[in-house]
């Protein structure tokens, strides 16, 4: 909720004459703790979504969240009565009359979103408990054989399907980022001066990358598509991609930030993709060396845009000034514009600029026509106004650049000489601090856990690959089938679903036959009470009438489970036959392989 919508709203709930944004500060407060344990379960769900206590503990928490939401809605509802008076008495503005009828109708709309969710979450516990029932039955038959093998089954049956999932991520992301390109999968580029298949090379970087940097193959693959959406080309990708991965790492930015960082810095700047090492390393040495973070930096670069281009310190007299500023409390993207600001108020000044730099004697171009350093240019200023009361000096760096820049002009100024050679002089001589520090940020428990995570997905990827020609094939051949039902004419759709229903009564019929088939063993296991077991199977056999008698399909199914027995005998004693099942079956195989 936002705050300031109700601010200044007067409400009495429950004989309580308050603040509104305090009445309903406790439900917010309750609202709050509900959404961020929700967050909690359903984060743990992402890696175990049967898990039936966290789906119990999720239905809980949307229940709660449902009425306290509704509490919520009431008070408002309560407030918005009181408001039609309060906006006649002129208690209250029309624009908070209005905020207030946006905050019921949003509340409205949290609500019927919990309660969709409720709902759902309701739904799917049902469905697995439904779905217990009828598969606890099969389970314990089998249990016992499985105890056995249960760990390494379960074991590779999680392997596998992890395996495919990661790598069909990957897969995934790698084709966004050749439809990013806008090129066939066999398409070839030039690295390096060698002729490369395209994806092949862009997918073996992403692999290595993931292997040996903080970002899984999967993000890194998604970095690549925010450097083809720059127009990269593969070469320039692939020597672009580890300095966006060390940028994003040494400042703690997420990829998509540390892509559009370097990406449009280097277009302000006019710089080659070759420069991009460099110029993420000074940025690095900068965060390190002033008060301020690679994060800011970017946003600062980014701000200053073209008009860096000629200064004459290039990057580094660029990261100079703005860790300069940083250091006197001017950071980021406001920083940026007071240095624009600057830079630009010496190269175009004012007739009345122009005469004061003129009348100092202070140069912003040399002999050639090219801008001098800015510490040169400041460090002159300064040397002009030596001597003088801050009054004349105020008024001359008045004249010389617009008032709202005088802080950050007088920061500079305040810098200049060797404290400013000192830094730039660090900065140009920063080769390797990103991935310094990207290293730095992984030495230790949770870095080294990281790196393991990466390593992981990696071998993930490598099985998942070897499995899925298998799963691709299989999914063929079922798209196959889909197809060939869609074609179907109706009348053999109507036989289908006769089949269907046949097999839906199924479940109940083996019940009865298992019926019969217990009583059977009862008379052969007691025979002295013979009596009592053909009362056995009277039962069972009335019962079996009385499914016949309610479903007609039951006699079909009778059938089916005769046809079975048959089948079990044939295969235990019938060489030939089992022989042709098994040729069957080894020709399905090989169909689903092709």
């Amino acid at each position: 909720m936002a705050a300031s919508r109700i601010k200044g709203i007067t409400v009495e709930i429950g004989g309580d004459t308050t603040k509104l944004q305090t009445a309903l500060k406790g439900v917010n407060t309750e609202i709050k703790n509900t959404q961020a344990q929700l967050k909690d379960v359903e984060k743990l769900l992402k890696l175990d979504p049967g898990n039936t206590e966290l789906l119990a503990q999720k239905e809980k928490l949307l229940a709660q969240a449902v009425e306290e939401t509704k509490k919520k809605l009431e008070s408002l509802k309560t407030a918005a009565e009181q408001a039609n008076t309060a906006l006649e008495n002129g208690d209250i503005s029309q624009e908070q009359y209005d905020a207030l009828q946006r905050e019921i109708l949003e509340t409205e709309q949290d609500l019927k979103k919990l309660e969709a969710a409720a709902n759902q979450s309701s739904t799917a516990l049902q469905k697995i408990g439904a779905t217990g029932e009828k598969l606890k039955t099969v389970g314990d038959g089998m249990q016992e054989a499985g105890k056995k093998m249960l760990p390494a089954t379960a074991a590779v049956t999680a392997l596998g399907t992890a395996s495919v999932s990661t790598a069909a991520n990957f897969e995934s992301a790698m084709s966004q980022v050749q439809a990013t390109m806008g090129i066939t999968k066999d398409s070839m580029s030039t690295v390096d001066g060698q002729s490369v298949d395209t994806m092949t090379a862009l997918n073996n970087l992403a692999k290595e990358m993931g292997k040996s940097t903080a970002f899984s193959a999967t993000e890194c693959a998604q970095a690549l598509n925010y450097l083809a959406l720059a127009g990269y080309d593969t070469e320039q990708m692939t020597k672009t991609l580890p300095t966006v991965l060390n940028l994003a790492a040494a400042g703690g930015l997420d990829l998509a930030s540390a892509s559009d960082m370097v990406t449009d810095a280097m277009s302000a700047l006019g710089m080659e993709t070759s420069d991009a090492d460099k110029m993420v390393d000074q940025m690095a040495k900068t965060a390190s060396s002033t008060n301020t973070s690679v994060g800011q930096l970017g946003e600062g670069i980014l701000t200053i845009g073209a008009t860096a281009k000629s200064i004459k310190g290039g990057t580094a007299e660029l990261n100079t000034a703005l860790g300069i500023l940083a250091n006197n409390g001017i950071k980021g993207a406001e920083g940026g514009t007071h240095l624009r600001n600057i830079i630009l108020s010496l190269q175009n000044p004012t007739d009345k600029a122009a005469d004061a730099m003129e009348s100092l004697g202070v140069k912003v171009y040399d002999s050639q026509g090219n801008m001098r350093s800015m510490n040169d240019i400041l460090g002159d200023l300064n040397t002009a106004m030596d001597g003088m009361t801050s009054a004349e000096k105020d008024n001359i760096i008045s004249k010389i650049f617009n008032k709202t820049d005088l802080a950050s002009v007088n920061a500079l100024l305040a810098n200049t000489g060797d404290t400013w050679d000192n830094l730039q002089s660090s900065i140009e001589n920063s080769g390797g601090a990103a991935a310094q520090m990207a290293d730095t940020q992984l030495d230790n428990l949770q870095g080294q856990l990281t790196l393991l995570k990466s390593a992981l997905e990696g071998l993930a990827i490598s099985f998942g690959e070897a499995l899925m020609p298998v799963v691709k094939n299989v999914v063929g051949a079922l798209q196959k089938l889909v197809d060939w039902l869609n074609s179907m004419d109706t009348k053999t759709r109507s036989v289908i679903i006769v089949i269907a229903a046949v097999v839906a009564a199924i479940g109940p019929v083996l019940i009865i036959v298992g019926k019969i088939i217990s009583a059977v063993g009862t008379i052969m296991t007691v025979i002295p009470k013979l009596g009592a077991a053909l009362k056995a199977v009277q039962g069972a056999m009335a019962a079996f009438n009385a499914v016949c008698a309610a479903n007609p399909y039951v006699l079909i199914i009778a059938a089916i489970v005769a046809l079975i027995a048959i089948f079990v005998v044939l295969w235990n004693k019938c060489d030939g036959f089992r022989q042709f099942w098994i040729n069957l079956w080894e020709g399905i195989k090989k169909f689903l392989m092709e």
